[in-house]
C-alpha cells in the first residue's frame, strides 16, 4: 500500500566532493535543465551534459545578487518570521454511526459509514468513530457481553511495529468514559494496530493495541466475559471503537487510491446479560447508543526558528561551506544555539521573509549554507526532514520550489553550501526560481519532526542567496592538457584571471558532451586524477570561468590527451601516418608481430587504425594467434569482437588481459563484409611483421605496414589500472573524518601515526552523545603510516546500537583526538 510519494535524501559528506545521494519513491531523479549564456547545462545529480542553445539572456537585467540574508546583527532585515503550522487532524464532521439495512442482520443494523462512499457506502481515511451504550449496572459480576457482526476494511499488513492499518474492537469504562481498556477474547486478528496506534496518521494510542480487520463477510458472534472487568452496582460503558488511517479507504485518498467495496464495520444483537438476567440489549434499533466522532489533536511543535549566535566548533569542509558569520538561523530550542539543546516532536516550523522583488530575467536561482545536524533511525516519511518553499505574494499556498515534491532528510555535523554539496558547480542550483521571474514573492524554510524523541540539536541556516547568473563572462583561453604517465593523472592548464572560479568538463572518447570533473578559485591548473581515469583512453577537457553569484562563459576550445602509464608501451611497427588502406575481402586476416621487451608482459588495448571508404559497418573481429616455429602465426588463442570502428585510430580494450611468458604473439584484423577497412604505412616497413592470410595460408607482406598496435604492460605485474594509495607519513597524529558519514551499518575511521610515535600505545574508542563508551577499536602500538578502522555499528557485547549521534576518539600519550559521526537506520 503506497501512502506517501515525497522525495527524501541523505546528506553524505566527502573531504573530496560533498554529494547528498537523493532517494526517491518512484526511483526517479529528474533532470533540472538551466539556460546559460550561449548553451543549456543538464544536470543530473553530479553529471552535466552541454549541449548547445541560442543565447537567451534578458537585457534588462544586468545579472548578479538580488537577495542577501546572513543574519548578521546591523545587516539588512527582510521581516523572517516563524510560524508554527503544525495542524490538528482535519474534523470530520458528526458520528458516522448509522441505522442501515445494507448488509443488516434483520431490518437493519448498527453501520459505521458513510452513505455517499463506494458501491454502497464505506468509510473514510483518519476516522475515530465510536458508538456508546449508556451506563450499564448489574447486581452480579457473572456477566457477558455479546453481538454479531460483519465488516470490510484494508487488509493487514502494516509496517512494523504494526501488523494491522486501520481496524476495529471493542472497549469497557468503569470510570464514566474517563479511561477505556479494550476487551479481549482472542479472536482479533492484529495484534497492534496502525490507525489506533501511531502518533500522527493513527490515534496515538501506541503499539499493541489490537483489532480486527480485513474481511468478515458473514455474521459472526462474539462473546467477552466482563467478571474481570467490572463490580457489581458500579456502573460501565461499552464501546464500539472504529479508527482508519489516513490513506485507503472507501474514499479517495490523496493518491487516488480507494476500492469501492469496503463498506466498513456493521454490529447487531448487542447483548449483556448473566445467565437468568438481561441487562441491556439492541438489535438495531436507533435508541440508547450514541455515536461520536473523536478527534486527535497533534500536539503542537512549537514556535522555534529563531536568529542565534553559534560559536560551537563544528568541522568546516572546503573554504566556500563555512557561513560568512556566526549568526545563523536555528530551527532548536533556546535563544543561544547549544549542541546539548535540541528541537520538538511533531513540529511543522516554518521561518519565511517578507516580500522580495525578483528582476524580469532569467535564470533566477537559491542557494543556501545549512548545518542539517539532526537524524532519525525509521523509515521515511516517520522522519525529519526540511525544505524550501515559495509563496507569490498575491497567493496563500506555499509551493515547492524544484519540479517534484522534494524533502531532504538526516544530515551531519558540517557546514554545506547546498547546491554545492548535491554536486552542482557554481552558480548552478536545483532551485529554479525562473517562473516567477517579474513577480514579488516570500521565501520560507520548513522543517518537520515526527513524534520520535530527537536526535540532534537540529538545523541551521544561513547565508541564502538569490541571484541570477547572467553577466557576459570571457571563456579561458589557451587549455592545454599533459598525462603524467607515473600515475595515469592529467594537469589541465589555462590562461589565468584574477577573481575568477573555474569548472574543469571532461569528455569520453566518442563523446560530444562534456560532463563536470570539478572547480577550484583563483587557480589554472587542475589535476585530473583518481580510479575513474583510466589509462589508455583519449579524453578531451575543456574548462569554463565563474564569477560566483554573477555569470559563468560558455566552454573554452578543448584539449585532447591520451593517458599512457610510464609502464605501459605504444607498440607497433608504423610512423602512425596512414598511406591508404588494404581492400582484404571479407574473412581474410592481416596480422602484425607482437613481441614484448620483457617478460611477462600483458596486452590490455589494441589499437587499429582504420579505413571507412565505401563500408557502411563498423564492426570487425580481432585474433590472436601463438608463433609457429617457423616464425609465423600458429595456433588461434583467443578473439574479440568490436563494435564501433570509427574512422581513424580506435583503441579496443580486451575482456581480458593477455599474458605473455616468452616468445611473441600475432594480432589479426578480420574484416566482415561490412567492415572498414585496415589503413596501412608504406613508408616505414619492418621485415616479418606483417602476415596475410587468405584460405589457411599465411604469407608475409612486404610492401606495407598493417596499422595494428598493442599497448603492452611490462610491469611483469597485473595490468595497469589497478593502483594502491602511496604510503603517507605525518609528523604529528591525525585523525580523520570518517566515511560515509552519516552511515548505515557500517563505517571506515582513518588514523595517520607520525614516526615518533611509533611506540607508543593509543585507543580508538566509540562514546555516545552521554559520554558513556559504546566500542573499543584498537588498544597498542601502530606502525608510522596512515591506518583505517571500520565500525559496523555493534558495541562491545556484540549488539547493534541505535541510530544516533556517536563521538569517536583516539587518545594516548598526549593525545586527545576526537569527532562526530551520525549512525541512521
Amino acid at each position: 500500500m503506497y501512502k506517501f510519494m515525497l522525495l527524501i535524501s541523505i546528506v553524505i559528506f566527502s573531504t573530496v566532493s560533498l554529494t547528498i545521494a537523493a532517494e526517491k519513491v518512484k526511483q526517479k531523479v529528474p533532470a533540472i535543465k538551466i539556460d546559460r549564456t550561449n548553451e543549456k547545462v543538464v544536470l543530473n545529480q553530479s553529471k552535466y551534459t552541454h549541449v548547445k542553445l541560442k543565447k537567451t539572456n534578458p537585457p534588462a537585467f544586468e545579472g548578479g545578487i538580488i537577495f542577501w540574508e546572513d543574519f548578521e546583527p546591523g545587516g539588512e532585515s527582510y521581516e523572517w518570521t516563524a510560524t508554527d503550522l503544525t495542524l490538528p487532524r482535519p474534523e470530520h464532521g458528526p458520528s458516522k454511526w448509522i441505522v442501515d439495512s445494507y448488509n443488516a442482520l434483520g431490518g437493519a443494523s448498527w453501520r459505521c459509514a458513510d452513505l455517499t462512499y463506494g458501491n454502497h457506502g464505506g468509510y473514510g481515511n483518519h476516522w475515530y468513530q465510536v458508538l456508546d451504550t449508556p451506563p450499564i449496572t448489574v447486581d452480579n459480576t457473572s456477566v457477558n457481553f455479546s453481538f454479531y457482526h460483519r465488516y470490510s476494511i484494508e487488509d493487514p499488513g502494516a509496517e512494523s511495529p504494526y501488523d494491522g492499518w486501520d481496524g476495529c474492537n471493542v472497549r469497557i469504562s468503569t470510570d464514566n468514559g474517563a479511561t477505556w481498556d479494550v476487551l479481549s477474547n482472542g479472536s482479533y486478528n492484529v495484534s497492534s494496530s496502525w490507525a489506533f496506534g501511531h502518533p500522527v496518521q493513527g490515534q496515538n494510542e501506541g503499539t499493541g493495541v489490537p483489532s480486527w480487520a480485513g474481511e468478515q463477510t458473514n455474521w459472526k458472534k462474539e462473546l467477552f466475559d466482563l467478571s474481570s472487568y467490572i463490580s457489581a452496582d458500579e456502573p460501565f460503558i461499552l464501546r464500539f471503537a472504529f479508527a482508519s488511517d489516513q490513506a485507503f479507504s472507501t474514499e479517495f485518498d490523496a493518491e487516488g487510491n480507494y476500492d469501492p467495496d469496503l463498506f466498513g464495520w456493521i454490529v447487531d444483537s448487542i447483548r449483556v446479560a448473566s445467565n437468568d438476567q438481561v441487562y441491556f440489549t439492541n438489535n438495531g434499533e436507533n435508541v440508547d447508543m450514541t455515536g461520536q466522532d473523536i478527534e486527535y489533536i497533534i500536539p503542537a511543535g512549537g514556535n522555534l526558528w529563531h536568529t542565534a549566535e553559534v560559536t560551537e566548533p563544528f568541522d568546516i569542509g572546503v573554504g566556500f561551506d563555512a557561513p560568512s558569520g556566526p549568526y545563523a538561523a536555528s530551527c532548536q530550542n533556546g535563544s543561544a544555539y547549544s549542541i546539548d539543546s535540541t528541537y520538538n516532536p511533531f513540529m511543522d516550523n516554518n521561518y519565511a521573509t517578507g516580500p522580495i522583488s525578483l528582476p524580469d530575467a532569467e535564470p533566477i536561482y537559491l542557494d543556501f549554507k545549512y548545518l542539517p545536524y539532526f537524524a532519525d533511525g525509521d523509515a521515511f516519511p516517520d522522519v525529519e526532514f526540511f525544505r524550501p518553499e515559495v509563496r507569490p505574494v498575491d497567493s496563500t499556498e506555499w509551493e515547492w520550489i524544484e519540479d517534484e515534491p522534494y524533502v531532504y532528510s538526516e544530515g551531519a555535523d558540517v557546514w554545506l553550501e547546498f547546491a554545492g554539496s548535491y554536486g552542482f558547480p557554481v552558480n548552478r542550483s536545483m532551485f529554479d526560481l525562473s517562473r516567477y521571474a517579474g513577480q514579488n514573492i516570500y521565501l520560507s524554510f520548513r522543517f518537520w519532526s515526527d513524534e520520535d524523541q530527537p536526535i540532534g540539536p537540529g538545523l541551521l541556516i544561513d547565508d541564502v542567496v538569490i541571484y541570477s547568473p547572467t553577466k557576459t563572462i570571457v571563456a579561458p583561453s589557451n587549455v592545454s592538457a599533459e598525462s603524467v604517465p607515473a600515475d595515469t593523472s592529467v594537469n589541465i592548464t589555462w590562461d589565468y584571471a584574477e577573481g575568477m572560479h573555474y569548472i574543469v568538463w571532461r569528455a569520453l572518447p566518442g563523446e560530444s558532451n562534456f560532463f563536470y570533473r570539478g572547480e577550484l578559485d583563483d587557480s589554472s591548473r587542475f589535476i585530473d586524477k583518481g580510479t575513474d581515469v583510466k589509462p589508455i583512453v583519449e579524453y578531451r577537457y575543456a574548462v569554463t570561468a565563474n564569477v560566483k553569484y554573477e555569470g559563468e562563459s560558455s566552454l573554452s576550445d578543448p584539449a585532447a590527451i591520451e593517458i599512457i602509464p610510464d609502464v605501459v608501451i605504444d607498440y607497433g611497427h608504423t610512423d602512425g601516418k596512414p598511406d591508404g588502406y588494404i581492400e582484404s575481402a571479407a574473412a581474410e586476416n592481416i596480422a602484425v608481430k607482437i613481441t614484448p621487451p620483457v617478460y611477462p608482459s600483458y596486452i590490455s588495448h589494441i589499437k587499429v587504425n582504420v579505413n571507412t571508404t565505401g563500408t557502411t559497418g563498423s564492426s570487425a573481429r580481432v585474433n590472436f594467434f601463438n608463433t609457429d616455429p617457423s616464425g609465423i602465426p600458429g595456433d588461434q588463442i583467443t578473439y574479440q569482437l568490436y563494435t564501433g570502428l570509427r574512422e581513424g585510430f580506435n583503441t579496443i580494450l580486451l575482456t581480458q588481459p593477455l599474458k605473455i611468458e616468452f616468445g611473441s604473439v600475432f594480432v589479426s584484423y578480420e574484416r566482415f563484409s561490412s567492415s572498414p577497412y585496415l589503413s596501412k604505412d608504406t613508408t616505414q616497413i619492418v621485415s616479418k611483421t606483417t602476415y596475410y592470410k587468405s584460405g589457411d595460408v599465411w604469407s608475409e607482406v612486404t610492401d606495407y605496414n598493417a596499422m595494428i598496435n598493442a599497448y603492452i604492460d611490462t610491469s611483469g605485474n597485473e595490468p595497469v589500472g589497478i593502483r594502491t594509495e602511496p604510503e603517507v607519513i605525518a609528523d604529528t597524529y591525525q585523525l580523520g573524518k570518517n566515511y560515509p558519514n552519516p552511515f548505515n551499518p557500517e563505517t571506515t575511521i582513518p588514523v595517520m601515526v607520525p614516526i615518533k610515535g611509533t611506540k607508543n600505545p593509543v585507543r580508538l574508542e566509540i562514546y555516545n552523545i552521554l559520554g558513556q563508551k559504546i566500542a573499543e577499536l584498537y588498544n597498542g602500538s601502530l606502525n608510522p603510516g596512515l591506518h583505517h578502522f571500520k565500525w559496523n555499528g555493534l558495541n562491545n557485547a556484540g549488539q547493534h546500537v541505535g541510530s544516533g549521534i556517536y563521538i569517536y576518539q583516539l587518545t594516548g600519550e598526549s593525545i586527545r583526538l576526537s569527532k562526530r559521526m551520525l549512525l541512521i537506520k
